[in-house]
């Protein structure tokens, strides 16, 4: 009996083989058609073997910069041409179908730092500093208005800007911080509060040997760091550092950052041009709290606070709502020129932000903002629905941020002559556990590039019913803001377009009959409230922003973020005249 079972797994296991190896056949044989049938359409061609009319069209853009590429080329069953062409100065790269419609036409033009617009060279300024840059193009491509690619690189890190004619900053591709362990063999003269006065923060240069590079580019075997003596006239615990202790850093070249140069500096260190200088951006700078306890709001906002109370005397505009601002709401554009110089406007969106969350930021945060104007808030319709569940904002109430900035009340809202100073954006990229942060949200803002390849419609049997326990909690929210002097905009944010014609109007199962309610409450709120505005950008699904603009369903990308926030910014302009 046994042997009758072990003849029989093994005939299985051989069968079990034979469709194995069945099965592989079959799949290299739908591979290799599958490629032959692509090798027929995708095929290296002369530039002389495309259609006339598409040999005209070409050379109208690429002139007479020698074609460098030609490729016949077939997606989902359609056929276009792709031409490179390129020389020492100027890249084109053009999709063309045969019919002379262009489906990409990217022209890149090299060029020298003096021809950049003179904001656009500030902006590079603000971001890399001093140090070297590597290369710089003029970009055009379909779909995109003409913007500037800059590339610095130099000890270690690379930097990569893309930046609107005006100087806006589109993009920015940044190396985190050289991480290294490292052995303190020097230190520079450690300066006094007396040394400094009337200045509140100095600068102190140690000197290191190299123990192990633990993530990043550095050669050599010693470096020279400057970290923070004195900040905000507490003397840091980095003077009781003595020679021979080790400890990790996270480091940045101290040459990105200009806005040092005017900082009370110590470096009594023998000169030594071979050594490289760089900055402790990864220094804990609070003494008396752990800093992961200080800024713990059981939250995002547990990282966009420590840049929040940098900034809270200067603030005129912040904006709220859950990821769908924080990804689509770009606060760098608002009160243009003078926000890019000194941040005046912050994204203090959180994911997943209910209504209670919102209303908890504006009562115990906002409100006490001396120089605040607007609250920005993108609504999801979402936050009154009665069948949805809101987050409550308890978790944020039981924080250890919380429950500090409650206990240092006073102190924290302190409004001296110094408290009152502007912090430049230089100012606030120095700062050590803010600049991190900041340089990959900058104003708060969460930088997305995709374009979302694969849409598919949501569907959801989620009911519709406006809560008027939380309708209330909304208008109070809006009332009280109002009372001290604030303007309030709320916008509802547009969904891809392939939600377009569909019974509900997002994800969140908000029905069309539903979604015209709130939109006539809201309207009518408007007209009661002189200091509230509505602005409906979802507007039932037929809106004007294009699946290009849209990272995901409901999210929107860098460019989608621009178009919207620039919108929001016109509607901020008409009512604050």
């Amino acid at each position: 009996m046994c042997r009758y079972l072990v003849n029989t797994l093994e005939r299985i296991t051989t069968l079990n083989r034979i469709q194995n190896h069945a099965w592989t056949l079959i799949l290299l044989i739908t591979i290799t058609q599958v490629l032959i049938t692509q090798n027929v359409f995708s095929k290296d061609i002369e530039f002389d073997e495309l259609p006339k009319s598409i040999q005209e069209i070409a050379l109208r853009v690429i002139g007479d910069v020698p074609v460098d590429d030609v490729d016949r080329e077939k997606d989902d069953g359609e056929i276009y041409y792709d031409i490179e062409a390129e020389d020492d100065r100027i890249r084109f790269e053009l999709q063309i179908t045969p019919d002379g419609t262009f489906i990409e036409k990217d022209i890149t033009e090299n060029i020298s730092f003096l021809e950049l617009p003179i904001p656009v060279q500030d902006t590079v300024y603000r971001q890399v500093g001093m140090l070297s840059i590597k290369d710089v193009d003029r970009k055009t491509e379909i779909g995109k208005n003409l913007y500037y690619e800059v590339e610095a690189d130099e000890m270690g890190i690379d930097i990569d800007l893309e930046i609107a004619p005006d100087g806006t900053l589109l993009d920015i591709d940044k190396d985190d911080p050289i991480e290294l362990r490292v052995e303190l063999t020097g230190k520079s003269k450690l300066p006094t509060l007396k040394d400094i006065s009337p200045y509140r923060e100095a600068l102190v240069f140690y000197e290191y040997k190299l123990v192990k590079r633990l993530d990043g580019k550095f050669k050599g075997k010693k470096l020279r760091v400057a970290h923070w003596a004195i900040y905000d006239n507490q003397p840091q615990s980095i003077g009781k550092l003595k020679i021979g202790d080790k400890q990790e850093l996270e480091l940045y070249p101290y040459k990105q950052f200009k806005e040092l140069e005017s900082v009370y500096t110590s470096d009594t260190l023998e000169l030594d041009p071979d050594i490289p200088f760089y900055h402790d951006v990864g220094q804990k700078i609070l003494e008396d709290e752990s800093l992961d306890d200080r800024f713990d709001y059981d939250s995002i906002l547990s990282e966009k606070m420590p840049i929040f109370w940098q900034l809270k005397n200067q603030l005129k505009l912040v904006a709220l709502g859950d990821s769908r601002c924080e990804s689509g709401v770009k606060a760098e554009l608002f009160y243009g020129e003078e926000n890019r110089q000194i941040p005046v406007a912050y994204n203090l969106a959180i994911s997943g932000g209910s209504l209670d969350i919102q209303k908890i930021i504006v009562e115990e945060y906002l409100m006490k903002l001396p120089n605040i104007e607007w609250v920005v808030y993108q609504m999801s319709p979402r936050v009154v629905n009665r069948h949805y569940r809101n987050a409550s904002g308890k978790e944020l109430r039981r924080s250890d941020g919380f429950q500090f900035d409650q206990k240092h009340e006073q102190s924290l809202w302190d409004r001296s002559e110094k408290q009152n100073e502007k912090k430049t954006i230089e100012d606030v990229a120095s700062i050590p556990y803010v600049s991190a942060y900041w340089s990959e949200r900058p104003w708060g803002w969460v930088y997305e590039n995709e374009i979302w390849q694969n849409p598919k419609k949501e569907s959801s049997n989620r009911r519709w019913e406006i809560s008027e326990e939380r309708w209330k909690s909304l208008t109070s929210m809006i009332s009280s803001l109002n009372e001290r002097g604030v303007k309030v905009l709320i916008c509802f944010t547009p969904f891809h377009p392939v939600m377009q014609g569909e019974p509900i109007v997002d994800d969140d199962g908000t029905t069309q009959e539903g979604y015209r309610e709130l939109v006539a409450r809201l309207n009518r709120l408007q007209n009661t409230l002189p200091n509230f505005v509505f602005v409906d950008l979802l507007q039932g699904g037929n809106h004007d922003f294009t699946a290009e603009m849209f990272k995901d369903l409901d999210h929107m990308n860098a460019s989608g973020a621009t178009k919207l926030t620039r919108k929001l910014e016109d509607v901020r302009k008409r009512h604050s005249k």
